[in-house]
């Protein structure tokens, strides 16, 4: 079966000539494009294109006698079918096609206005507690989480042994929850 494009080409004379060449250079391109891509449904494809560029450059295959011809039409088929893995391989890097992960499971629920309002309310109470804590308290708990430095850094900057950072850290966090369970029975017995 002849590629469309060879049959709509308008001088007869370079029509046949396309369609003796695809018919003498078939199963070396198929093989030469099976070779490179390892599948065997777009190898067709891969022909058809390659024809398409050599459709271009009748005039060059006309001046080539018959091993030359060969040859060119070879590489033409072997660039034809590297630029396809390669755009394959672009493609792979660029697309996720997993088989139980579904994009739309990743996506978050939109929060009500109740969450926000609820969260909001967490985060003064948070806030809240955190104020009651000393100022080392504060100032452990604020480098790590909201400034999130190491505990190298941490004990630089607050002049405490390395050792103990994250003992310390322990500790205020243990003191801000002791204060938010606090509020929380106060406000329950309420």
């Amino acid at each position: 079966m002849f590629p469309f494009i060879i049959l709509a080409n308008e001088n007869d004379d370079d029509r046949s000539f396309i369609a003796q060449l695809y018919e003498q250079h078939y199963p070396l391109m198929k093989k030469k494009a099976y070779e490179l891509t390892h599948d065997y449904s777009i190898t067709d494809d891969l022909i058809n294109d390659a024809f398409i560029k050599l459709i271009k450059k009748i005039s060059t295959l006309r001046s080539l006698d018959c091993y030359k011809r060969t040859t060119y039409i070879v590489f033409t088929i072997r660039s034809v079918a590297i630029n396809h893995n390669r755009q394959q391989a672009a493609k792979s890097q660029k697309v996720y096609l997993g088989m139980s992960d579904d994009l739309m499971d990743s996506i978050p629920d939109p929060i009500t206005i109740d969450e926000v309002c609820a969260t909001k309310e967490d985060y003064r109470e948070l806030g809240e507690a955190i104020e009651q804590l000393s100022e080392r308290d504060r100032s452990l708990l604020y480098n790590k989480y909201n400034l999130e430095l190491s505990d190298t850094e941490i004990a630089k900057i607050m002049d405490i042994p390395i050792n103990n950072v994250r003992v310390y850290i322990m500790r205020a966090r243990q003191r801000a929850l002791k204060i938010l369970t606090r509020r929380d029975t106060v406000n329950e017995n309420q």
